[in-house]
Protein backbone atom coordinates (compact mmCIF):
# COMPACT_ATOMS: atom_id res chain seq x y z
CA UNK A 1 0.00 0.00 0.00
CA UNK A 2 1.46 3.36 -0.96
CA UNK A 3 1.87 6.25 1.48
CA UNK A 4 -0.90 8.32 -0.10
CA UNK A 5 -3.49 5.55 0.30
CA UNK A 6 -2.42 4.89 3.90
CA UNK A 7 -2.76 8.58 4.76
CA UNK A 8 -6.29 8.64 3.27
CA UNK A 9 -7.35 5.61 5.34
CA UNK A 10 -5.98 7.13 8.57
CA UNK A 11 -7.81 10.39 7.83
CA UNK A 12 -11.13 8.60 7.23
CA UNK A 13 -10.77 6.59 10.45
CA UNK A 14 -9.94 9.75 12.40
CA UNK A 15 -13.03 11.52 11.05
CA UNK A 16 -15.19 8.51 11.93
CA UNK A 17 -13.86 8.49 15.50
CA UNK A 18 -14.43 12.24 15.88
CA UNK A 19 -17.93 11.96 14.47
CA UNK A 20 -18.76 9.04 16.76
CA UNK A 21 -17.42 10.95 19.76
CA UNK A 22 -19.52 14.01 18.88
CA UNK A 23 -22.68 11.93 18.68
CA UNK A 24 -22.06 9.94 21.84
CA UNK A 25 -20.78 12.73 24.10
CA UNK A 26 -23.06 13.01 27.16
CA UNK A 27 -24.49 16.35 28.23
CA UNK A 28 -24.42 17.96 31.64
CA UNK A 29 -27.92 18.50 33.08
CA UNK A 30 -29.72 21.77 32.52
CA UNK A 31 -29.94 24.08 35.57
CA UNK A 32 -32.74 23.78 38.12
CA UNK A 33 -35.65 26.09 37.32
CA UNK A 34 -38.99 27.61 38.39
CA UNK A 35 -38.44 28.35 42.12
CA UNK A 36 -41.74 28.89 43.93
CA UNK A 37 -39.97 31.42 46.16
CA UNK A 38 -38.85 33.38 43.13
CA UNK A 39 -36.17 36.09 42.98
CA UNK A 40 -37.31 39.17 44.87
CA UNK A 41 -39.97 37.39 46.95
CA UNK A 42 -40.77 39.19 50.20
CA UNK A 43 -42.47 38.48 53.49
CA UNK A 44 -40.89 35.06 54.08
CA UNK A 45 -41.69 33.73 57.55
CA UNK A 46 -38.81 33.51 60.01
CA UNK A 47 -39.38 29.79 60.40
CA UNK A 48 -41.37 27.02 58.79
CA UNK A 49 -40.81 28.12 55.20
CA UNK A 50 -39.94 25.61 52.46
CA UNK A 51 -38.17 26.42 49.20
CA UNK A 52 -39.35 24.46 46.14
CA UNK A 53 -37.97 24.18 42.60
CA UNK A 54 -37.96 21.91 39.53
CA UNK A 55 -35.01 19.73 38.55
CA UNK A 56 -33.88 19.09 34.99
CA UNK A 57 -33.95 15.67 33.38
CA UNK A 58 -30.65 13.80 33.37
CA UNK A 59 -29.76 14.86 36.91
CA UNK A 60 -28.10 12.15 39.04
CA UNK A 61 -27.90 14.12 42.29
CA UNK A 62 -27.93 17.74 43.42
CA UNK A 63 -26.72 20.15 46.09
CA UNK A 64 -28.26 23.21 47.73
CA UNK A 65 -26.37 26.31 48.90
CA UNK A 66 -28.04 28.84 51.24
CA UNK A 67 -26.82 31.92 53.13
CA UNK A 68 -27.38 35.66 53.66
CA UNK A 69 -23.88 36.06 52.18
CA UNK A 70 -24.37 36.36 48.43
CA UNK A 71 -20.67 35.86 47.61
CA UNK A 72 -20.46 32.54 49.45
CA UNK A 73 -23.50 31.23 47.60
CA UNK A 74 -22.40 32.64 44.24
CA UNK A 75 -19.01 30.97 44.62
CA UNK A 76 -20.54 27.68 45.86
CA UNK A 77 -18.51 27.81 49.03
CA UNK A 78 -18.80 24.47 50.83
CA UNK A 79 -19.39 26.30 54.12
CA UNK A 80 -22.90 27.24 52.93
CA UNK A 81 -23.80 23.88 51.37
CA UNK A 82 -26.97 22.86 53.22
CA UNK A 83 -27.98 19.83 51.10
CA UNK A 84 -25.70 17.23 49.54
CA UNK A 85 -27.40 14.52 47.49
CA UNK A 86 -24.24 12.70 46.44
CA UNK A 87 -24.25 10.08 45.00
CA UNK A 88 -27.91 9.54 43.99
CA UNK A 89 -30.36 11.79 45.87
CA UNK A 90 -32.23 14.52 44.00
CA UNK A 91 -33.79 17.17 46.24
CA UNK A 92 -36.66 19.39 45.08
CA UNK A 93 -37.17 21.30 48.34
CA UNK A 94 -35.34 22.75 51.31
CA UNK A 95 -36.89 23.64 54.68
CA UNK A 96 -35.21 26.84 55.90
CA UNK A 97 -35.62 25.66 59.50
CA UNK A 98 -32.70 23.33 58.76
CA UNK A 99 -30.59 26.47 58.43
CA UNK A 100 -32.04 27.98 61.60
CA UNK A 101 -34.35 30.85 62.47
CA UNK A 102 -34.15 33.67 59.92
CA UNK A 103 -33.51 37.28 60.88
CA UNK A 104 -36.02 40.08 60.47
CA UNK A 105 -35.99 41.81 57.07
CA UNK A 106 -32.86 40.13 55.76
CA UNK A 107 -32.07 39.11 52.20
CA UNK A 108 -31.12 35.46 51.77
CA UNK A 109 -29.52 33.86 48.72
CA UNK A 110 -29.75 30.28 47.49
CA UNK A 111 -28.67 28.15 44.59
CA UNK A 112 -29.14 24.57 43.36
CA UNK A 113 -26.42 22.62 41.54
CA UNK A 114 -27.40 19.67 39.32
CA UNK A 115 -24.87 16.86 38.74
CA UNK A 116 -24.46 13.86 36.49
CA UNK A 117 -21.51 11.81 35.25
CA UNK A 118 -20.64 14.47 32.64
CA UNK A 119 -20.49 17.46 34.94
CA UNK A 120 -22.74 19.97 36.68
CA UNK A 121 -24.82 23.10 36.14
CA UNK A 122 -25.86 25.80 38.62
CA UNK A 123 -29.10 27.66 38.85
CA UNK A 124 -29.02 31.44 38.84
CA UNK A 125 -28.52 33.13 42.20
CA UNK A 126 -32.02 33.20 43.68
CA UNK A 127 -32.95 35.43 46.63
CA UNK A 128 -35.79 36.40 48.95
CA UNK A 129 -36.29 38.82 51.84
CA UNK A 130 -37.60 37.68 55.21
CA UNK A 131 -40.60 39.35 56.78
CA UNK A 132 -40.26 42.78 58.36
CA UNK A 133 -41.16 43.34 61.97
CA UNK A 134 -44.84 44.13 62.23
CA UNK A 135 -44.43 46.06 65.48
CA UNK A 136 -43.42 49.50 64.26
CA UNK A 137 -43.30 53.03 65.60
CA UNK A 138 -42.19 56.27 63.93
CA UNK A 139 -42.19 59.71 65.53
CA UNK A 140 -41.23 63.02 63.88
CA UNK A 141 -41.41 66.05 66.19
CA UNK A 142 -39.10 68.43 64.28
CA UNK A 143 -37.68 69.82 67.50
CA UNK A 144 -34.38 70.83 65.94
CA UNK A 145 -34.81 70.47 62.18
CA UNK A 146 -36.45 68.64 59.29
CA UNK A 147 -35.42 65.16 60.57
CA UNK A 148 -34.05 64.21 57.15
CA UNK A 149 -37.22 65.09 55.23
CA UNK A 150 -36.77 65.88 51.52
CA UNK A 151 -38.37 68.82 49.68
CA UNK A 152 -39.83 68.18 46.21
CA UNK A 153 -40.93 71.46 44.67
CA UNK A 154 -41.90 72.36 41.09
CA UNK A 155 -38.92 73.39 38.96
CA UNK A 156 -36.70 72.99 41.99
CA UNK A 157 -38.52 75.73 43.91
CA UNK A 158 -38.46 75.23 47.67
CA UNK A 159 -41.48 76.51 49.57
CA UNK A 160 -40.96 74.23 52.62
CA UNK A 161 -38.69 75.00 55.57
CA UNK A 162 -38.22 74.41 59.31
CA UNK A 163 -39.39 76.96 61.85
CA UNK A 164 -38.82 77.07 65.62
CA UNK A 165 -42.48 78.02 66.13
CA UNK A 166 -45.60 76.58 67.81
CA UNK A 167 -48.50 77.32 65.43
CA UNK A 168 -49.72 73.70 65.69
CA UNK A 169 -50.12 74.06 69.47
CA UNK A 170 -47.17 71.75 70.18
CA UNK A 171 -43.58 72.02 71.38
CA UNK A 172 -41.38 74.47 69.40
CA UNK A 173 -40.23 73.23 66.03
CA UNK A 174 -42.44 72.42 63.00
CA UNK A 175 -42.31 72.17 59.22
CA UNK A 176 -43.82 75.04 57.25
CA UNK A 177 -45.13 75.59 53.72
CA UNK A 178 -44.95 79.25 52.53
CA UNK A 179 -46.74 80.77 49.52
CA UNK A 180 -43.57 82.51 48.25
CA UNK A 181 -42.07 81.96 45.69
CA UNK A 182 -45.35 81.71 43.79
CA UNK A 183 -45.96 78.62 41.62
CA UNK A 184 -48.82 76.65 40.14
CA UNK A 185 -48.66 72.88 40.59
CA UNK A 186 -47.73 70.41 43.34
CA UNK A 187 -45.12 70.78 46.05
CA UNK A 188 -44.19 68.00 48.51
CA UNK A 189 -42.06 67.42 51.54
CA UNK A 190 -41.46 63.73 52.34
CA UNK A 191 -39.77 61.59 54.93
CA UNK A 192 -36.95 59.15 54.43
CA UNK A 193 -37.87 55.55 53.65
CA UNK A 194 -39.85 53.83 56.40
CA UNK A 195 -39.66 50.03 56.62
CA UNK A 196 -42.94 48.15 56.80
CA UNK A 197 -44.41 44.94 55.38
CA UNK A 198 -47.00 45.25 52.60
CA UNK A 199 -50.57 45.57 53.84
CA UNK A 200 -49.60 46.62 57.38
CA UNK A 201 -52.15 48.83 59.12
CA UNK A 202 -50.64 51.78 60.96
CA UNK A 203 -52.18 54.39 63.16
CA UNK A 204 -51.29 57.90 61.95
CA UNK A 205 -51.65 61.20 63.79
CA UNK A 206 -50.28 64.71 63.25
CA UNK A 207 -50.96 68.31 64.26
CA UNK A 208 -51.51 71.05 61.69
CA UNK A 209 -52.57 74.66 61.26
CA UNK A 210 -53.47 76.32 57.97
CA UNK A 211 -53.18 80.09 57.57
CA UNK A 212 -55.56 80.73 54.66
CA UNK A 213 -55.47 83.67 52.22
CA UNK A 214 -58.10 83.34 49.45
CA UNK A 215 -59.93 81.02 47.03
CA UNK A 216 -60.06 77.26 47.69
CA UNK A 217 -56.78 75.89 49.02
CA UNK A 218 -55.89 72.18 48.84
CA UNK A 219 -53.35 70.67 51.22
CA UNK A 220 -52.94 67.06 52.21
CA UNK A 221 -50.98 64.06 53.37
CA UNK A 222 -49.98 61.10 51.22
CA UNK A 223 -47.75 58.05 51.05
CA UNK A 224 -45.45 56.92 48.24
CA UNK A 225 -43.60 53.66 47.56
CA UNK A 226 -41.57 54.91 44.58
CA UNK A 227 -39.64 57.81 46.13
CA UNK A 228 -42.24 60.42 45.27
CA UNK A 229 -43.00 59.58 41.65
CA UNK A 230 -46.60 58.67 42.52
CA UNK A 231 -48.65 59.35 45.63
CA UNK A 232 -51.71 57.95 47.38
CA UNK A 233 -53.58 60.63 49.32
CA UNK A 234 -54.64 59.58 52.83
CA UNK A 235 -55.95 62.99 53.98
CA UNK A 236 -56.68 66.30 52.32
CA UNK A 237 -58.29 69.62 53.19
CA UNK A 238 -60.13 72.05 50.90
CA UNK A 239 -59.99 75.13 53.10
CA UNK A 240 -62.00 78.33 52.69
CA UNK A 241 -60.64 79.93 55.83
CA UNK A 242 -58.11 79.43 58.59
CA UNK A 243 -58.21 75.87 60.00
CA UNK A 244 -56.70 74.67 63.26
CA UNK A 245 -54.69 74.08 65.15
CA UNK A 246 -56.08 70.53 65.03
CA UNK A 247 -54.94 66.95 65.45
CA UNK A 248 -55.72 64.42 62.70
CA UNK A 249 -55.99 60.76 63.74
CA UNK A 250 -56.54 57.94 61.22
CA UNK A 251 -55.53 54.46 60.21
CA UNK A 252 -53.67 53.77 56.96
CA UNK A 253 -52.60 50.64 55.10
CA UNK A 254 -49.10 50.83 53.68
CA UNK A 255 -47.90 49.10 50.47
CA UNK A 256 -44.60 47.96 51.99
CA UNK A 257 -41.61 50.20 52.53
CA UNK A 258 -42.89 53.73 52.06
CA UNK A 259 -42.39 57.44 52.61
CA UNK A 260 -44.95 59.77 54.12
CA UNK A 261 -45.33 63.32 52.87
CA UNK A 262 -47.37 66.53 52.92
CA UNK A 263 -48.33 68.57 49.89
CA UNK A 264 -49.85 71.74 48.54
CA UNK A 265 -51.50 71.71 45.11
CA UNK A 266 -52.77 74.64 43.05
CA UNK A 267 -51.73 78.29 42.93
CA UNK A 268 -49.53 79.02 45.95
CA UNK A 269 -50.63 82.68 45.89
CA UNK A 270 -53.95 81.52 47.46
CA UNK A 271 -52.42 80.47 50.80
CA UNK A 272 -50.27 82.07 53.44
CA UNK A 273 -48.82 79.16 55.45
CA UNK A 274 -49.31 75.48 56.38
CA UNK A 275 -47.71 74.20 59.59
CA UNK A 276 -47.28 70.47 60.47
CA UNK A 277 -45.81 68.82 63.59
CA UNK A 278 -45.83 65.71 65.80
CA UNK A 279 -46.21 63.06 63.07
CA UNK A 280 -46.64 59.71 64.85
CA UNK A 281 -47.17 56.30 63.23
CA UNK A 282 -47.37 52.90 64.90
CA UNK A 283 -49.02 49.52 65.07
CA UNK A 284 -51.46 48.25 67.67
CA UNK A 285 -50.01 46.79 70.85
CA UNK A 286 -51.06 43.28 69.78
CA UNK A 287 -51.03 43.35 65.96
CA UNK A 288 -52.15 40.33 63.93
CA UNK A 289 -49.54 38.07 62.38
CA UNK A 290 -50.10 37.32 58.69
CA UNK A 291 -50.79 33.97 57.03
CA UNK A 292 -47.59 32.09 56.18
CA UNK A 293 -46.27 29.23 54.05
CA UNK A 294 -48.27 30.37 51.02
CA UNK A 295 -47.81 27.88 48.15
CA UNK A 296 -48.80 28.26 44.49
CA UNK A 297 -48.76 25.22 42.22
CA UNK A 298 -49.72 25.31 38.54
CA UNK A 299 -51.53 22.36 36.98
CA UNK A 300 -49.74 20.46 34.22
CA UNK A 301 -52.97 19.57 32.41
CA UNK A 302 -55.21 22.67 32.48
CA UNK A 303 -54.65 26.43 33.02
CA UNK A 304 -55.12 26.49 36.80
CA UNK A 305 -53.11 27.48 39.89
CA UNK A 306 -53.84 25.90 43.28
CA UNK A 307 -53.01 28.27 46.13
CA UNK A 308 -52.88 27.22 49.80
CA UNK A 309 -51.61 28.80 53.04
CA UNK A 310 -51.33 28.40 56.79
CA UNK A 311 -53.23 30.76 59.12
CA UNK A 312 -51.62 33.61 60.98
CA UNK A 313 -52.68 34.85 64.38
CA UNK A 314 -55.16 37.49 65.49
CA UNK A 315 -56.21 38.67 68.96
CA UNK A 316 -59.85 38.53 67.83
CA UNK A 317 -62.16 39.30 64.94
CA UNK A 318 -60.58 37.09 62.24
CA UNK A 319 -63.25 36.36 59.62
CA UNK A 320 -61.48 35.46 56.36
CA UNK A 321 -58.61 35.97 53.93
CA UNK A 322 -57.86 38.16 50.93
CA UNK A 323 -55.78 36.63 48.12
CA UNK A 324 -53.98 38.85 45.61
CA UNK A 325 -52.11 38.10 42.40
CA UNK A 326 -49.93 39.93 39.92
CA UNK A 327 -48.45 38.99 36.56
CA UNK A 328 -44.75 38.20 36.62
CA UNK A 329 -42.11 37.52 39.24
CA UNK A 330 -42.09 39.28 42.62
CA UNK A 331 -39.57 41.77 41.24
CA UNK A 332 -41.94 42.95 38.48
CA UNK A 333 -43.60 46.36 38.76
CA UNK A 334 -47.02 45.00 37.83
CA UNK A 335 -49.72 45.80 40.42
CA UNK A 336 -51.32 43.20 42.66
CA UNK A 337 -55.06 42.69 42.20
CA UNK A 338 -57.48 40.89 44.49
CA UNK A 339 -58.57 37.57 43.00
CA UNK A 340 -60.51 36.10 45.93
CA UNK A 341 -61.81 36.66 49.44
CA UNK A 342 -62.52 33.53 51.44
CA UNK A 343 -64.01 32.63 54.79
CA UNK A 344 -62.28 30.62 57.50
CA UNK A 345 -62.97 27.31 55.77
CA UNK A 346 -60.29 25.35 53.92
CA UNK A 347 -57.39 27.71 53.22
CA UNK A 348 -57.15 26.80 49.56
CA UNK A 349 -58.19 28.49 46.33
CA UNK A 350 -58.17 27.25 42.73
CA UNK A 351 -57.44 30.11 40.35
CA UNK A 352 -58.80 29.32 36.87
CA UNK A 353 -58.47 32.89 35.63
CA UNK A 354 -54.93 32.33 34.34
CA UNK A 355 -53.49 31.84 30.88
CA UNK A 356 -50.95 29.39 29.52
CA UNK A 357 -47.25 30.18 29.40
CA UNK A 358 -47.51 32.92 32.03
CA UNK A 359 -45.95 33.54 35.45
CA UNK A 360 -47.98 34.74 38.44
CA UNK A 361 -47.02 35.84 41.96
CA UNK A 362 -49.51 35.54 44.85
CA UNK A 363 -49.80 36.94 48.39
CA UNK A 364 -52.47 36.65 51.12
CA UNK A 365 -53.53 38.52 54.26
CA UNK A 366 -55.96 37.88 57.12
CA UNK A 367 -59.23 39.86 57.22
CA UNK A 368 -59.81 41.07 60.77
CA UNK A 369 -62.50 43.31 62.18
CA UNK A 370 -60.79 46.60 62.98
CA UNK A 371 -57.42 46.07 61.30
CA UNK A 372 -56.36 43.44 58.74
CA UNK A 373 -53.00 41.75 58.99
CA UNK A 374 -50.26 42.61 56.53
CA UNK A 375 -49.45 40.25 53.65
CA UNK A 376 -47.45 37.09 54.22
CA UNK A 377 -44.90 35.51 51.91
CA UNK A 378 -45.09 35.82 48.14
CA UNK A 379 -45.28 32.61 46.09
CA UNK A 380 -44.82 32.25 42.35
CA UNK A 381 -46.51 29.80 39.96
CA UNK A 382 -45.46 29.09 36.38
CA UNK A 383 -48.43 28.13 34.20
CA UNK A 384 -47.05 25.93 31.42
CA UNK A 385 -47.93 26.04 27.74
CA UNK A 386 -50.20 23.02 27.97
CA UNK A 387 -50.17 20.59 25.06
CA UNK A 388 -53.71 20.79 23.62
CA UNK A 389 -55.83 18.09 22.07
CA UNK A 390 -54.42 18.58 18.59
CA UNK A 391 -56.79 17.20 15.95
CA UNK A 392 -54.82 16.54 12.76
CA UNK A 393 -57.53 14.88 10.63
CA UNK A 394 -61.31 14.35 10.58
CA UNK A 395 -62.98 12.50 7.70
CA UNK A 396 -66.36 11.02 6.82
CA UNK A 397 -66.93 8.14 4.38
CA UNK A 398 -70.09 6.42 3.20
CA UNK A 399 -70.17 2.67 3.88
CA UNK A 400 -72.90 0.06 3.52
CA UNK A 401 -73.94 0.48 7.15
CA UNK A 402 -74.13 4.29 7.01
CA UNK A 403 -71.44 6.96 7.51
CA UNK A 404 -68.03 6.07 8.96
CA UNK A 405 -66.25 8.91 10.80
CA UNK A 406 -62.49 8.73 11.40
CA UNK A 407 -60.21 11.18 13.18
CA UNK A 408 -56.67 11.36 14.52
CA UNK A 409 -55.03 13.41 17.27
CA UNK A 410 -51.33 14.22 17.46
CA UNK A 411 -51.33 15.04 21.19
CA UNK A 412 -53.89 15.03 23.99
CA UNK A 413 -54.06 16.65 27.42
CA UNK A 414 -56.89 16.09 29.88
CA UNK A 415 -59.08 14.67 27.10
CA UNK A 416 -62.25 13.03 28.45
CA UNK A 417 -63.58 12.30 24.98
CA UNK A 418 -65.61 13.41 21.98
CA UNK A 419 -69.32 14.04 21.49
CA UNK A 420 -70.21 13.19 17.88
CA UNK A 421 -72.78 15.64 16.49
CA UNK A 422 -74.80 15.53 13.26
CA UNK A 423 -76.96 17.97 11.31
CA UNK A 424 -78.95 17.32 8.16
CA UNK A 425 -78.44 19.90 5.43
CA UNK A 426 -81.69 20.90 3.77
CA UNK A 427 -81.74 22.49 0.31
CA UNK A 428 -82.67 26.14 0.08
CA UNK A 429 -85.42 25.13 -2.35
CA UNK A 430 -87.20 23.31 0.44
CA UNK A 431 -89.76 24.96 2.63
CA UNK A 432 -88.43 22.96 5.62
CA UNK A 433 -86.06 24.79 7.98
CA UNK A 434 -82.51 23.53 8.49
CA UNK A 435 -82.21 20.98 11.28
CA UNK A 436 -80.21 21.64 14.45
CA UNK A 437 -77.05 19.89 15.62
CA UNK A 438 -77.82 16.74 17.59
CA UNK A 439 -75.58 14.54 19.71
CA UNK A 440 -75.53 11.03 18.23
CA UNK A 441 -72.78 9.38 20.28
CA UNK A 442 -69.73 9.67 22.53
CA UNK A 443 -66.21 8.29 22.04
CA UNK A 444 -63.93 8.09 25.07
CA UNK A 445 -60.59 9.95 24.84
CA UNK A 446 -57.11 8.86 25.92
CA UNK A 447 -56.64 11.42 28.72
CA UNK A 448 -53.11 12.77 28.26
CA UNK A 449 -50.86 11.47 25.49
CA UNK A 450 -48.02 12.76 23.36
CA UNK A 451 -48.48 9.98 20.79
CA UNK A 452 -50.87 9.92 17.82
CA UNK A 453 -54.29 8.40 18.61
CA UNK A 454 -56.97 7.28 16.13
CA UNK A 455 -60.74 7.09 16.61
CA UNK A 456 -63.80 6.02 14.61
CA UNK A 457 -67.58 6.12 14.86
CA UNK A 458 -70.27 4.69 12.54
CA UNK A 459 -73.58 6.53 12.15
CA UNK A 460 -76.18 3.96 11.06
CA UNK A 461 -79.17 6.27 11.53
CA UNK A 462 -79.02 8.09 8.22
CA UNK A 463 -81.27 8.04 5.17
CA UNK A 464 -80.57 9.54 1.80
CA UNK A 465 -79.59 13.17 1.99
CA UNK A 466 -76.76 15.57 2.80
CA UNK A 467 -75.33 15.60 6.34
CA UNK A 468 -72.74 17.52 8.31
CA UNK A 469 -70.73 16.10 11.21
CA UNK A 470 -68.53 17.69 13.87
CA UNK A 471 -66.72 16.65 17.07
CA UNK A 472 -67.10 18.31 20.46
CA UNK A 473 -63.85 17.58 22.30
CA UNK A 474 -64.46 17.70 26.09
CA UNK A 475 -61.84 18.02 28.86
CA UNK A 476 -62.23 16.46 32.30
CA UNK A 477 -63.00 19.90 33.76
CA UNK A 478 -65.92 20.35 31.34
CA UNK A 479 -64.27 22.80 28.95
CA UNK A 480 -64.68 21.93 25.28
CA UNK A 481 -63.81 22.82 21.68
CA UNK A 482 -65.49 22.04 18.36
CA UNK A 483 -63.71 20.51 15.39
CA UNK A 484 -64.10 21.57 11.80
CA UNK A 485 -67.25 20.36 10.00
CA UNK A 486 -67.22 17.54 7.42
CA UNK A 487 -70.06 16.96 4.96
CA UNK A 488 -71.28 13.85 3.12
CA UNK A 489 -74.03 13.24 0.61
CA UNK A 490 -75.74 9.96 1.49
CA UNK A 491 -77.56 8.44 -1.44
CA UNK A 492 -78.95 5.09 -0.34
CA UNK A 493 -81.74 5.24 -2.97
CA UNK A 494 -80.80 4.68 -6.60
CA UNK A 495 -84.21 4.69 -8.35
CA UNK A 496 -87.60 6.42 -8.45
CA UNK A 497 -90.36 4.25 -7.00
CA UNK A 498 -94.08 4.68 -6.29
CA UNK A 499 -95.27 1.96 -3.92
CA UNK A 500 -98.69 0.31 -3.95
CA UNK A 501 -100.95 1.97 -1.43
CA UNK A 502 -101.68 0.06 1.77
CA UNK A 503 -104.21 -1.18 2.65
CA UNK A 504 -105.80 -1.74 -0.72
CA UNK A 505 -108.78 -1.94 -0.95
CA UNK A 506 -109.27 0.70 1.77
CA UNK A 507 -112.01 2.55 3.66
CA UNK A 508 -111.64 5.47 4.11
CA UNK A 509 -107.84 5.98 4.60
CA UNK A 510 -104.74 4.47 3.04
CA UNK A 511 -101.02 5.18 2.98
CA UNK A 512 -99.11 6.17 -0.16
CA UNK A 513 -95.30 5.65 -0.17
CA UNK A 514 -92.66 6.69 -2.66
CA UNK A 515 -88.91 7.25 -2.97
CA UNK A 516 -86.62 9.46 -5.07
CA UNK A 517 -82.81 9.38 -5.47
CA UNK A 518 -82.58 13.16 -5.95
CA UNK A 519 -84.29 16.17 -4.44
CA UNK A 520 -87.05 17.65 -6.59
CA UNK A 521 -90.43 19.34 -6.63
CA UNK A 522 -92.95 16.52 -6.18
CA UNK A 523 -96.69 16.37 -6.80
CA UNK A 524 -99.04 13.46 -5.99
CA UNK A 525 -102.62 13.74 -7.23
CA UNK A 526 -105.62 11.37 -7.24
CA UNK A 527 -107.93 10.92 -10.29
CA UNK A 528 -111.19 9.03 -10.87
CA UNK A 529 -111.68 6.59 -13.78
CA UNK A 530 -112.81 9.44 -16.04
CA UNK A 531 -109.53 11.33 -15.44
CA UNK A 532 -110.99 13.98 -13.19
CA UNK A 533 -108.68 15.24 -10.43
CA UNK A 534 -110.29 14.56 -7.05
CA UNK A 535 -107.46 15.28 -4.56
CA UNK A 536 -103.90 16.63 -4.20
CA UNK A 537 -101.93 14.56 -1.68
CA UNK A 538 -98.51 16.28 -1.95
CA UNK A 539 -97.25 19.38 -3.72
CA UNK A 540 -93.82 20.62 -2.54
CA UNK A 541 -90.04 20.32 -2.86
CA UNK A 542 -88.53 17.35 -1.04
CA UNK A 543 -85.01 16.05 -0.60
CA UNK A 544 -83.99 12.65 -1.90
CA UNK A 545 -85.33 9.88 0.31
CA UNK A 546 -88.30 7.74 1.24
CA UNK A 547 -91.66 9.29 2.08
CA UNK A 548 -95.09 8.19 3.23
CA UNK A 549 -98.30 10.14 3.46
CA UNK A 550 -101.84 9.26 4.51
CA UNK A 551 -104.69 9.80 2.04
CA UNK A 552 -108.23 10.24 3.44
CA UNK A 553 -111.13 9.56 1.04
CA UNK A 554 -114.16 10.02 3.28
CA UNK A 555 -115.80 12.40 0.79
CA UNK A 556 -115.39 10.06 -2.20
CA UNK A 557 -117.72 7.26 -3.32
CA UNK A 558 -116.67 3.66 -3.72
CA UNK A 559 -114.81 2.76 -6.86
CA UNK A 560 -111.48 2.61 -8.70
CA UNK A 561 -109.10 5.57 -8.46
CA UNK A 562 -105.61 6.35 -9.77
CA UNK A 563 -102.82 8.18 -7.91
CA UNK A 564 -99.96 9.72 -9.82
CA UNK A 565 -96.43 10.93 -8.83
CA UNK A 566 -94.97 13.75 -10.90
CA UNK A 567 -91.30 14.69 -10.35
CA UNK A 568 -89.68 16.69 -13.12
CA UNK A 569 -90.10 14.65 -16.31
CA UNK A 570 -90.95 11.49 -14.33
CA UNK A 571 -94.56 10.34 -14.12
CA UNK A 572 -95.54 7.19 -12.18
CA UNK A 573 -99.12 5.94 -11.75
CA UNK A 574 -100.79 3.30 -9.51
CA UNK A 575 -104.41 2.08 -9.14
CA UNK A 576 -106.29 1.77 -5.86
CA UNK A 577 -109.78 0.60 -4.81
CA UNK A 578 -112.07 2.37 -2.35
CA UNK A 579 -114.80 0.14 -0.82
CA UNK A 580 -117.43 1.61 1.50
Amino acid sequence: MNTRALTLIVTIISLMVLNFSAHTKAQVPDPAFNPMTAPGAKGISLNGHILYWNNSSGTTYNEVYFSPDSLLVANLDTSVKVKNGYPSTIFNSFNVSEFGVLQWYTKYFWRVVEHNSSGSSSSVLWNFTSVQSYILGYDFNFNTGLDGWQIIGPQGISNWYWSNSTHTNSQPGEIVFRWDPVFIGDSYIMSGELLAPAGLNLGLSFNFYEDWWSDTVIVGCGITSDNGSTWSTVWDLHATGNVGPEMVIMEIEVPGNFRIGFFYTGNSDFIDFLYVDNIIMGTALTPATPPYFLQANASDSIPKVIVSWEPGGAPSGLYGYELQRKIGLPSSNNPFITVATTDLGPRIFEDYNVVQNQTYTYRVKSLIIGADSHYGNEATAYVPAIVPVELVSFNANIIEAGVNLNWTTATETNNRGFDVERKRVVSLQSSVSNTEWERIGFVEGRGTSTEAQTYSFVDEEVSSGKYQFRLKQIDFDGSYEYSNVVEVDVNLITEFLLEQNYPNPFNPTTKISWQLPVGSYQTIKVYDVLGNEVATVADEYREAGKYEIEFEAGNLSSGVYYYQLLSGDLLLTKKMLLLK
